[in-house]
């Protein structure tokens, strides 16, 4: 299965370590990966795996780039914890017509932003997480299991 990972402002702590954790989930699990994610969050996920044990085989975009260039995905999975993470993943969604799950995550719960997410047809979970990623990572242990 090939999945998009949509990544916006890395502002949280917990952002790139779980994402990290859920590509090598994914990778062990004979994924193939394609990220999309804002330049900020694309220099700290360089900069995470420099020698790219991780990143090997991963294809990125810019976040922007996805709604010109619609790349052949099976599934979208997003990370949100903002109003514009959430309106990313909806517009890909919309643009790419496949399934979309997400995790909104933060300090507090948002359950207006799941409730958004939902109302567009994306699967949307939430995890409070903001410097911890153990809670995040279970939830995404969780939602990956069936995949």
């Amino acid at each position: 299965m090939r999945i998009m990972i949509i990544l916006g402002c890395p502002e949280p702590p917990v952002l790139i370590p779980s994402f990290m954790f859920l590509l090598n989930m994914l990778k062990n699990k004979g994924h193939e990966i394609i990220v999309s994610a804002n330049p900020a969050a694309l220099k700290l996920i360089e900069s995470a795996d420099p020698e790219k044990h991780y990143l090997k085989g991963i294809g990125f975009q810019p976040i922007d780039e996805g709604f010109k260039i619609k790349a052949e995905v099976d599934h979208i999975f997003g990370f949100a914890h903002n109003d514009a993470a959430v309106n990313y993943i909806i517009t890909y969604k919309m643009t790419h017509n496949v399934d979309t799950s997400a995790i909104v995550f933060g300090k507090e719960f948002k359950d207006e932003l799941v409730q958004l997410l939902t109302e567009n047809g994306v699967n949307a979970q939430m995890a409070r997480a903001f410097h911890n990623p153990t809670p995040l990572n279970v939830k995404l242990k969780k939602m990956f299991s069936e995949f």
